[in-house]
């Protein structure tokens, strides 16, 4: 893996456990539109990371489109006001990790689904914002794949140079399309057993942040 000269990651679920926010401003859009139950936590494996209506249909497939736009517009105002302000720190080992690749002079960029008017200040909040070269995020209409790509320009590294790093099928896909190399992370909440990122065909599959370090090598 030494060829590899720009490390992506994903943010949800990759960088950073943003599941407190993610999952109260799900429920709390839901419950106002007279959805209930709320939802347990372990009903957010493999929705967490994905877009909004990806999410809302999943959660609660009896959602019509209508309803589903209403609740993306709903949940990004929540978010913006509560859910922003919940606890989303960094999994142990992250910020090490980052900082000795940076030192080894890897290119790092962030590559997220995440609103970019939320993943800047996410970011400054972590006090990693200073370790991207590019931070691309999404607008409201960008995909997985477009914003790997993007990455890639801004930083003027070919996908061939380039490796996702990234906890579910949204970013298997995302590395697929474009196409580049793929590194799964078991710790997120998206894929939670190896056996399940097979179809991405990842070239590591990671059980926590510091062994990507050792996987480059």
């Amino acid at each position: 893996m030494t060829s590899k000269r720009l490390i992506i990651f994903d943010y949800d679920g990759t960088l950073a456990d943003t599941s407190p926010g993610i999952r109260y401003c799900y429920n709390a859009t839901a419950d106002a539109m007279g959805y209930v139950p709320h939802l347990a936590r372990e009903d957010f494996f493999g929705v967490i990371g994905g877009s909004l209506e990806d999410g809302f249909h999943k959660l609660w497939p009896q959602m019509t489109p209508e309803e589903i736009s209403r609740a993306v517009v709903q949940y990004r105002e929540r978010y913006a006001s509560e859910g922003r302000k919940l606890p989303a720190p960094l999994y142990d080992g992250m910020r090490e990790t980052l900082m000795v690749l940076k030192k080894l002079q890897f290119r790092l960029a962030v590559a997220t689904l995440k609103h970019e008017r939320f993943i800047h200040g996410m970011l400054e909040d972590n006090d990693i914002d200073g370790l991207f070269d590019a931070v691309c995020a999404y607008t409201g209409s960008e995909t997985k794949s477009g914003l790997l790509r993007k990455a890639c320009t801004l930083t003027e590294v070919s996908p061939e140079e380039s490796l996702l790093v990234g906890d579910s099928a949204y970013d298997g896909k995302g590395a697929r399309e474009v196409p580049m190399d793929f590194a799964a992370v078991l710790y997120g909440w998206g894929f939670r057993q190896k056996e399940e990122t097979a179809p991405y065909a990842p070239v590591m599959v990671l059980n926590r942040p510091a062994e990507l370090l050792a996987a480059l090598k």
